[in-house]
């Protein structure tokens, strides 16, 4: 016990760290236990309530539409006939056509004689309490009967037949709708998830809606509620019970409209108590890791005084014993960071004249080897490429040692400019450098390009009159295995061969075993050879503004007619071209190739509607796009309202002057911006405010899902919304079922595109096959 005497700071300071965290401790629980019940109980008491408005609103939507819907029956002119054999097959088709609980249409005369889809001549209505408010000339929505006809639980929607002046009930048009299918189809309304149970009830109590459909009009909410009839005569309230030793609190809503139904919700107690008991027992574990955590951090701190000198004596003795990679971390403003930082630069002096070449201050041979074998083993695939000065000791003796020095300090800026800061160069020898290229690296076959033309053409150094002739060998890694040294004696040999080449400065070794990274530069040198030979071609899909069911524009959607692949489709070659850097030559080759097909369309008379062209990010952040799209556009003498450009949200993700610049000359030029795949992107919304954007395309993946998830859906109808406040059009893309439409016409979404309208057309079929597009939404219309 000696040993843990408070006489010692360090014992001190530890028993004073675990009595202020365990006071913290008791009372941090203490307060969030009780501000976490409170919380707790007010959030579920107002999603319980939304939820019962919620769902008693759809239930009454849903029966106010077939009200409406059985009013408009009524007042056409066929049922106004009063001809049943008229009226039976067009009740029947209906019928068929509808959800499986609509089960019999009817009509009865003043008298109560009536007719169904399902039997003539059915019997008498008059002794049905729907019967004489109906015949008074109101709609009506019946309690739970028993249908005379099929025997089934129903309930009725009623509705006058007036003759053709309306003062005078003629007859009665009436809906069945069966209460057990009406339950099956329902299933998404009531549900039993995790003891969460919804009732509908009529105004005696009696079940019309219950997950057990044995109690359909066979049992009463009283038999469970003994205070019912009490409670229910507020239109809407809560109250608390208990069953079988299991608290339940009860949610109740009276429906709005031409019934006396209410909609009840029963949520368990333990919504309410389980999440502020596990979060006790969390924060009660949480406390106990804490309080071990200040017994170790309390041994840390005591121990912080002497760890720092004996890191340091160690960081020392490796420096002493030759590692020059070894550095101190400088944490602190104090005498021991001033010690760690006089170290490091001490190290840093030593490592530049160990590893760094003295005249160009690039990598030595040594480190450059090092840089080779680590690159080796981070890349499945590299390329090495050597560079020499041809006849050097000649150009020596010519200008002098002095001269050539700063000839070699040039010759190293210009190989570093010829590849981006992936590029790895090395001095290896008097007249040799090595260039260590990653397979991805961006714009590989650009780099080697570029360094070939560098070696076929001699340099001029015009301070001291000198042509300098380069020339180089390369190589490409083949797998796993391969030294730095085996690696380095591959491209040594290429670089024998460019030596004594008098044609071809620079050689690759021949080996058999690169077929995959030859494959990969072949297919990027065929989509350079593509554009020249104008292999690439614009399909359309058209875009239908939903409002007046009309269409009003197109998107380009490149494809490659490759001559031994077929048509290729963008996945298959746009993330090549992307790295080969050629993404901003495609862009721009399909601009040309757009607009001068809607020149030509223009030329024979065709309005088809402006034309959405897809812009990589790259390009759009170009400072020359606006001005590419002044000289396109007036090359083909087109407006600037026929072109729209999509980019994806990435391009904003780095709001440059350029960026700015850019679309703010676009929004000048009347050229709109829509973002594609909007949503996709980790993006702040901020941009939606700084920039003139005025379409929001939404992403494939969420219009999959509006109409199958609630979660999907409420999302598709927050972006509608947001882009409407913005005053921004919406455009939902990759629609291909009536569902979806159907949702995106009640979120009043502007514009659609999809496989439900047309898929992409070439060029030669899409101004007859959108002629009768535009036909068959003028029937739907």
């Amino acid at each position: 016990m000696s040993s843990w005497s408070f006489g010692k700071i360090r014992h001190r300071v530890l028993v004073l760290f675990i009595a202020i965290v365990f006071v913290l401790t008791f009372f941090v629980m203490t307060i969030t236990g009780m501000l976490s019940k409170a919380l707790v109980n007010d959030v579920v008491e107002e999603r319980a309530q939304e939820l019962v408005q919620h769902q008693s609103h759809i239930i009454y939507r849903w029966l106010e539409e077939r009200v409406t819907e059985l009013e408009l029956l009524a007042q056409s002119s066929l049922i106004e006939t009063l001809d049943w054999d008229q009226i039976e097959p067009h009740l029947q088709r209906r019928i068929g056509q509808s959800d499986d609980y609509f089960l019999i249409y009817f009509m009865a005369t003043p008298d109560g004689q009536y007719h169904t889809t399902s039997m003539r001549d059915a019997g008498n209505i008059t002794d049905r309490s729907y019967f004489p408010q109906v015949m008074a000339g109101k709609s009506v929505i019946s309690e739970p009967l028993i249908s005379r006809s099929t025997d089934e639980r129903i309930i009725v929607i009623a509705t006058p037949i007036w003759n053709e002046d309306r003062t005078e009930v003629v007859g009665l048009l009436g809906l069945s709708i069966a209460l057990i299918a009406m339950l099956e189809d329902s299933a998404d309304l009531i549900h039993d998830e995790s003891d969460m149970r919804v009732y509908l009830v009529d105004s005696e109590g009696r079940f019309i809606l219950h997950h057990n459909p044995d109690l359909i009009m066979h049992g009463q909410l009283q038999d469970t509620y003994t205070n019912w009839d009490l409670v229910s005569l507020q239109n809407s309230d809560s109250f608390t019970i208990t069953q079988d030793g299991i608290g339940y609190r009860v949610y109740f809503q009276q429906l709005k409209g031409t019934s006396d139904w209410t909609l009840v919700l029963e949520v368990p107690s333990s919504f309410f108590n389980d999440p502020v008991t596990n979060l006790m027992s969390r924060l009660m574990l949480v406390s106990v890791v804490g309080l071990l955590l200040v017994v170790v951090l309390g041994s840390w701190f005591a121990r912080t005084i002497s760890d720092p000198i004996v890191e340091l004596n160690q960081i020392f003795k490796r420096g002493a014993r030759g590692d020059l990679t070894v550095r101190a971390e400088v944490t602190s403003n104090d005498e021991l960071g001033e010690t760690r930082s006089s170290f490091n630069q001490m190290m840093d002096t030593i490592g530049t004249m160990t590893y760094y070449d003295p005249l160009t201050g690039l990598p030595n041979r040594q480190h450059f080897l090092d840089s080779l074998e680590k690159s080796l083993a981070e890349n499945s695939t590299i390329i090495l490429v050597l560079v020499s000065v041809r006849d050097l000791s000649e150009i020596k003796t010519l200008v002098g040692q002095e001269t050539t020095d700063r000839i070699l300090d040039s010759l190293a800026d210009t190989l570093q400019r010829v590849g981006d800061d992936r590029l790895i160069i090395g001095r290896m020898a008097d007249a040799e450098f090595g260039m260590i290229i990653p397979s991805n690296a961006s714009g590989v076959l650009k780099i080697i390009d570029r360094l070939d033309n560098l070696l076929t053409h001699p340099i001029l150094f015009q301070s001291s009159h000198v042509t300098v002739h380069l020339y180089g060998g390369m190589s490409i890694s083949e797998g796993e295995g391969l030294t730095a040294e085996s690696f380095l004696q591959q491209a040594q040999t290429a670089l024998y061969e460019a030596e004594h080449s008098s044609r071809e400065p620079l050689k690759l070794y021949n080996s058999e075993t690169h077929h995959a990274m030859i494959s990969r530069l072949k297919f990027q040198s065929e989509i350079r050879l593509a554009l020249d030979r104008k292999e690439f071609l614009a399909f359309y899909q058209p875009i239908i503004d939903l409002e007046r069911n009309v269409i009003v524009g197109k998107e380009a959607l490149i494809r490659w007619n490759h001559p031994e692949r077929g048509l290729l489709n963008p996945t298959d070659f746009l993330p090549a071209a992307e790295q080969g850097a050629y993404i901003e030559e495609i862009g721009e080759y399909m601009l040309h190739w757009v607009c001068s097909q809607h020149h030509a369309w223009r030329e024979e008379g065709l309005d088809l509607g402006w034309v959405g062209v897809n812009i990589s990010a790259n390009h759009f952040r170009s400072p020359h796009f606006p001005d590419l799209l002044r000289s396109v556009l007036a090359t083909y003498k087109l407006p600037a309202s026929l072109l729209r450009i999509e980019i994806t949200e990435d391009a904003m993700l780095s709001p440059t002057p350029d960026v700015l610049h850019n679309f703010e000359q676009l929004k000048k030029m009347g050229i709109h911006v829509a973002i594609d795949d909007f949503g996709k992107a980790y993006s702040s919304l901020e941009y939606l405010i700084r920039y003139p954007v005025q379409t929001l395309k939404i992403d494939k993946a969420f219009i999959d899902q509006v109409d199958i998830g609630f979660r999907a859906q409420g999302l598709v109808r927050s972006i509608v919304g947001m882009g409407r406040n913005l005053s921004m059009s919406v455009v939902a893309e990759g629609v291909e079922r009536e569902n979806q439409l159907h949702l995106l016409r009640t979120m009043d979404c502007s514009e659609a595109q999809g496989y439900l309208f047309s898929q992409p057309l070439p060029v030669e079929q899409y101004p007859e096959a959108v002629q009768e597009l535009a036909q068959r939404l003028a029937k739907t219309g």
